[in-house]
């Protein structure tokens, strides 16, 4: 959306971003979408931001790295990085970039 994309700006973020949720109108699981993503891109690092458990499984099956948006209406059973608004989202992403 344009307000991902103005964030993204905003805070020099110079990593890749899709929205996955583009993908979640056909017959594959959002593990697979993410997957696909990831393949059809080149990827081999990839970080998820999402806020529910079906997010956090979704992305370990694809390979991916998850990051918790705590901010969101979900929560999840594991212990991940978490970001508390958008604002959090680039020095987060460093971090778990930075020890992969």
């Amino acid at each position: 959306s344009g307000y991902i994309e103005a964030f993204l700006d905003y805070y020099n973020f110079e990593h890749y971003f899709e929205d996955i949720e583009c993908y979640g109108n056909n017959e594959k699981s959002k593990g697979d979408n993410i997957r696909l993503v990831m393949d059809r891109n080149g990827l081999e690092q990839t970080i998820y931001v999402g806020d529910i458990q079906g997010d956090y499984d979704a992305t370990m099956q694809a390979g991916a790295v998850f990051i918790h948006a705590k901010y969101g209406f979900g929560t999840i059973n594991a212990k991940v990085a978490e970001i508390g608004t958008f604002r959090d989202l680039p020095e987060v992403a460093e971090q778990v970039f930075a020890a992969m």
